[in-house]
């Protein structure tokens, strides 16, 4: 006899309904709600209301608390005995929320990609937006329970503690928000990632290191975050004592200067990064091997990126500074490390395959059929457009994107000096990324085992292993800039650089994107007389 609470007529009728609407949803709920899986989740949310009950019977007001030590000690009224509840609810839900969820995406996600029951989803006649909703509502359905099992506790602490209701809905909204994202971002790092079809068994390594970057960095992040802007006039029922909004503009803009400003910027920017992976999600999904993002969707990405971090440097507060220059070229480096790590993501992102490169070759541009004209015109068109064609034409035009605006900024600057430094850093890191495109595309172009793990060994030696040569060889940047800026460490020496260090590095750095640039064409014509 099966004892699940599926089986009686109204729950058959709720789950046609729910079937006709959407059936991943369905069958997620079909394997989560177990009479024995809701049994636990059940038992887990009221085991922890009991507990924290228990524990804040301890701490209930009296006349005597001050008389004599007891227990845990008191609260000093009734509305701070429920304050205490309130606030430690408010700072579990999110932790509880965001791991059980970024957890049990990937690792359901994975699971079902080493079974290969991910590729008869994937043929499936829904639309992936339709069964990626369904994970995303079906797969943490146990932990949802468990959390609205916990609101009516949250909300009768809210209610005996004199919280603004307003407060409530702003925490649950930009809660939802900010989930919907994590767990957006969790599905795509689970369909990236291929670690399942590697390690068997394993496959929730890779959620645990996923659910530790949420414990240790994003939920600390949201809730600070909000702390200093959108929920500052709460600061209050949060952390018990008052804290001011950080003054922060965006261009110009004070963004924390009132709680609608602080909500609506940071609203807007949850829907645009949700919408921006969930456009990679519908790409990548029923072609797991396209590339990440299509170059045109690449530029778009790059530039709200570098408007989202530029507007935060471009604030009048920063004038009245005495370092001012000093100021603006520590931002600048700081957008030089966020650059840095997302044209690291733009390379994985948009550098093809070896099979892919061949298709380009046999069918697009360079192929010499009637059917394709042919001409540097289409070439330089395909380089820029085509996903199937090499990636650093792409990568340059992403380049150009980012740095114009942080050359007009640069060039604003009143310190001649900063100004100077700054132009030397970001020639290097653009000629840097450069190289490591065109290294990247030549390893993939190749024909080995696992080409992506060797591009990834290689970029990683070339980023790290120069300074552990140049260290124990005792090349110090006090001596040998030109060296240190060669390998694109220009923030090390550019205080104390020579013109003729510059250029010779900037020479040597140009040089070796030229010998690359050869090679790569070199091997694109040896495969198109192959093809052909």
């Amino acid at each position: 006899m099966n004892n699940s609470p599926m089986n009686s007529p109204a729950a058959i009728s709720w789950l046609d309904r729910v079937g006709n609407w959407n059936p991943q949803l369905l069958r997620e709920i079909r394997g989560k709600l177990k009479l024995r899986n809701l049994i636990v989740a059940i038992s887990i949310s009221l085991l922890f209301q009991i507990i924290l009950l228990l524990f804040y019977s301890q701490r209930i007001p009296s006349e005597e608390c001050y008389a004599q030590v007891r227990g845990f000690g008191c609260a000093k009224s009734w509305a701070d005995w429920w304050l205490e509840q309130f606030r430690f609810i408010t700072w579990t839900e999110p932790f509880v929320l965001f791991l059980a969820g970024v957890y049990s995406l990937i690792s359901d996600i994975s699971l079902e990609d080493y079974k290969g029951t991910l590729n008869f989803i994937r043929i499936s006649p829904r639309s992936s937006i339709s069964i990626l909703m369904g994970k995303i509502m079906g797969v943490p359905l146990l932990a949802y329970i468990g959390l609205g099992l916990v609101i009516p506790y949250h909300l009768l602490a809210a209610i005996n503690a004199n919280v603004p209701i307003a407060f409530l809905l702003s925490f649950y909204v930009l809660l939802i928000g900010t989930a919907f994202l994590l767990f957006s971002g969790a599905i795509l790092l689970a369909l990236l990632s291929g670690w399942q079809a590697k390690f068997g068994g394993q496959v929730t390594a890779g959620a645990l290191v996923f659910s530790f970057v949420t414990f240790v960095w994003i939920v600390p992040a949201f809730m600070w975050w909000n702390i200093f802007t959108a929920w500052s006039s709460f600061s209050k029922v949060l952390v018990g004592g008052r804290i001011n909004a950080i003054q922060a503009e965006w261009w110009y803009l004070p963004i924390t200067s009132n709680i609608w400003t602080s909500h609506i910027f940071t609203v807007v920017n949850l829907v645009i990064l949700s919408l921006a992976i969930w456009r990679i999600l519908e790409r990548r999904f029923h072609n797991p091997t396209a590339t990440i993002v299509s170059k045109g969707q690449s530029y778009l990405v790059t530039l709200y990126l570098e408007i989202l971090m530029l507007g935060f440097c471009i604030q009048s507060g920063f004038a009245d500074k005495g370092f001012y220059g000093e100021f603006q070229f520590l931002l600048m480096l700081f957008i030089y490390i966020a650059n840095f790590f997302v044209f690291l993501a733009a390379i994985t992102a948009l550098t093809p395959q070896r099979q892919s490169l061949l298709d380009w070759v046999r069918f697009g541009a360079l192929s010499t059929t009637e059917e394709h004209p042919s001409g540097f015109g289409y070439i330089l068109r395909d380089l820029i457009w085509s996903d199937k064609s090499p990636a650093p034409i792409a990568i340059a035009i992403n380049l150009l994107i980012t740095q114009l605006p942080i050359l007009v900024w640069v060039n604003s600057w009143n310190n001649a000096e900063m100004r100077s430094r700054a132009l030397i850093v970001i020639a290097s890191f653009a000629i840097s990324i450069l190289i490591l495109s065109l290294v990247t595309q030549l390893i993939l172009l190749l024909k080995n085992r696992n080409p992506s793990a060797w591009a990834t060994g290689t970029v990683s030696a070339l980023i790290f292993l120069p300074v552990l040569i140049m260290l124990s060889l005792s090349i110090t940047p006090e001596r040998y800039a030109g060296v240190w800026l060669f390998f694109g460490f220009p923030w090390v020496v550019v205080a104390n650089i020579k013109l003729s260090d510059i250029i010779l590095a900037f020479g040597g750095q140009i040089f070796v994107i030229i010998a690359l640039s050869l090679q790569l064409i070199y091997q694109l014509q040896r495969a198109k007389m192959r093809e052909t």
